[in-house]
Parts: C-alpha cells; sequence; structure tokens
C-alpha cells in the first residue's frame, strides 16, 4: 500500500531505451513507499537496460521487438491497469524528471483527476533554472503557447514526460490508436481534452546533465510535425468536420 494516498492504487512505470548506465542511480532516487509496484518496459534495448533492471524489485518487461515510444507506452498502460492499478505515473529511465513530483499531485488523485502533466513552465522559466537547452525552451514555450492559443487547452507545457494517467483515462479514449512515436504523448492530452475528461498540472523541475535518451533532432522535427497534424484534426473533430481515429 502506498502511502500517499492509500485507498488508490499506484503504480510506476518506467520507459526505458538504452538507459543502462543510469539505472543504478534512477533506482536509488525512487521513494518506493509512494508506489505499490513499479513496473519496467525495455523496448528491446541493445544494451544491459534489462539485466540491469531484473537486479531490482521491479517486473520487468521486454519487448522482444521495438514498439517505438509510444508502442512501449500503450503496452504498459495497457498491462498496468489491467493489473489493478488506479494510476500509472510515467518515470522516464534517464532520469531528466525526479520519479518523486508524484508528491505534489496528491490531491489531484484524490480529486480523481485523469490526467495530471508535470510542467516544466508553470510559474517557472527552465532555461533559466534547470539549464534547459535554449532552442528545445524557445520551441517548447512557442508551441505550447500557440496550442494553448487555438485549441483552448489551457496548459502551460504540452511536450513533458511527465505524466500521470487514470484508470478511467484508458477506458474512455482510444490510446491504442495513436502514434507509436514520441508524438503519442502529445496526441493523449488532445484526447483527454476533446472527450471532456478531467486534467490538470503540477510544477516540476528537472535535469540536463549527464545521460540522457531524448529523441534526436531528425526525431524532434518529425515530433513537430506530427503536432500541426494534431492540432488540425484536433480543430476539424470539434467542428464535426471530420473525426480522426484517435478522436472516435
Amino acid at each position: 500500500m502506498n502511502k500517499l494516498v492509500p485507498n488508490k492504487k499506484i503504480y510506476a512505470i518506467v520507459i526505458c531505451y538504452n538507459a543502462a548506465p543510469v539505472l543504478a542511480e534512477l533506482y536509488k532516487r525512487i521513494d518506493k513507499e509512494l508506489y505499490d509496484k513499479i513496473y519496467f518496459f525495455d523496448d528491446n534495448s541493445p544494451d544491459e537496460s534489462a539485466d540491469i533492471a531484473k537486479q531490482f524489485d521491479w517486473i520487468v518487461i521486454k519487448n522482444e521487438k521495438n514498439l517505438g515510444h509510444g508502442g512501449n507506452f500503450k503496452k504498459a498502460l495497457k498491462t498496468t491497469f489491467e493489473d489493478g492499478a488506479d494510476y500509472a505515473v510515467e518515470i522516464h529511465a534517464d532520469n531528466q524528471y525526479s520519479p518523486n513530483e508524484i508528491v505534489k499531485a496528491k490531491q489531484k488523485m484524490i480529486d480523481n483527476y485523469d490526467l495530471i502533466i508535470g510542467s516544466r513552465f508553470q510559474n517557472n522559466n527552465p532555461f533559466l533554472k534547470d539549464g534547459m537547452p535554449f532552442l528545445r525552451y524557445i520551441t517548447n514555450k512557442l508551441m505550447s503557447s500557440m496550442t494553448n492559443y487555438l485549441c483552448g487547452i489551457k496548459l502551460t507545457e504540452f511536450h513533458t514526460g511527465c505524466k500521470i494517467f487514470s484508470k478511467n483515462l484508458c477506458k474512455k479514449i482510444p490510446y491504442q490508436k495513436n502514434s507509436d512515436n514520441y508524438l503519442f504523448s502529445f496526441e493523449i492530452i488532445f484526447q483527454v481534452a476533446f472527450f471532456n475528461l478531467k486534467y490538470g498540472e503540477i510544477r516540476i523541475s528537472s535535469s540536463y546533465e549527464g545521460y540522457k535518451t531524448s529523441c534526436n533532432y531528425l526525431n524532434g522535427f518529425i515530433y513537430l510535425l506530427g503536432n500541426f497534424k494534431t492540432i488540425v484534426f484536433f480543430l476539424l473533430a470539434k467542428l464535426n468536420f471530420y473525426k480522426y481515429k484517435i478522436f472516435k
């Protein structure tokens, strides 16, 4: 039983691809009392990530083939909620976000929020405070502001890898139809807004030093193009002109 919200089962889902050098550090950082179970989903990493994870008291699942970030995430959500979780907390294996930021979401979980987003921009400048690379900072800031303005989704950040998902969310939205790449995490925010589920933010910090597994510039550009596509399809669905598969 977790010590944060004892009447709800909270599972951690560690999303991993090639993070062997930092897994021991991640294991030390996680406050085990915040979680009922810790799942580790390795996306067929060619390094020793899965073997290292098996040394810890985690439930380790290694994909037989690489599913992509989104594909691995779909599998993680499906597995944890079928195992009885009320909330699943996204943890990236490279230590960019603290695995214990969940404590700030206690009241929102008590209030049955469906999606809780960790924002680096909520009353904060991550470029000055956390050392976020300037290009990433300005792109994130501009895209989030534009998305907020065009779509009316009141968030300070849309491009974060720190999220908490409810069981109700995964029952109500067709997340299995989302992209298998990094766009998955962007799309799911729009689905929550489209299907009128309850969402909110908590303020988090992040680290950009040491070993990191963020997407490269090519994948980042593909992700950016996918952002515009998702925004267009969201607006078309809201206007009842056309419903793309993720909004059906």
